[in-house]
């Protein structure tokens, strides 16, 4: 079974398949807060990989 709920700790705390996972699932989702939340997980993500992150 697979739920579109997302996990229950803050984006830092995200494993790697958390972080892929939310991404993928929620990124066309039209609501800004969600939005928001993919955001932060891009910018965790390109943190974890050593990435300038696109946000100025």
């Amino acid at each position: 079974m697979t739920t579109d709920r997302w996990p229950d700790k803050t984006i830092p705390e995200f494993t790697m398949a958390e972080l892929c996972a939310a991404i993928e699932r929620h990124q066309d989702d039209p609501d800004p807060v969600t939005q928001s939340l993919v955001r932060g997980c891009w910018r965790e993500w390109e943190r974890r990989h050593g990435l300038a992150s696109t946000e100025d």
